[in-house]
């Protein structure tokens, strides 16, 4: 039962993540590279669930799961962040 469950959160996080980047694409003139991480991370869980799924657990599903990871959080540095010299300035 809760495998079926977790599938289907997965799913609907998948679409609705997707789709914020998809629209933060049309509005933003950001390049791919700070999507990855948000990428890297549902893959994690896809990559898990089938997993699960395929009683494939064991080497591989780990090392592609730290190799996502470590992807994942090298391209956290090209995310765009709010200017927060700003707001140290004024106080």
């Amino acid at each position: 039962m809760w495998p079926i469950i977790f599938t289907l959160l997965a799913i609907v996080a998948l679409g609705i993540s997707i789709n914020k980047i998809i629209k933060t694409k049309e509005t933003t003139n950001t390049d791919l590279k700070s999507s990855v991480p948000a990428i890297c991370f549902l893959l994690i869980s896809v990559v898990n669930l089938a997993g699960y799924w395929l009683n494939f657990l064991g080497v591989f599903t780990m090392a592609l799961t730290v190799a996502l990871l470590i992807s994942g959080a090298y391209f956290t540095r090209y995310m765009q962040t709010a200017n927060r010299e700003n707001e140290f300035k004024e106080e």
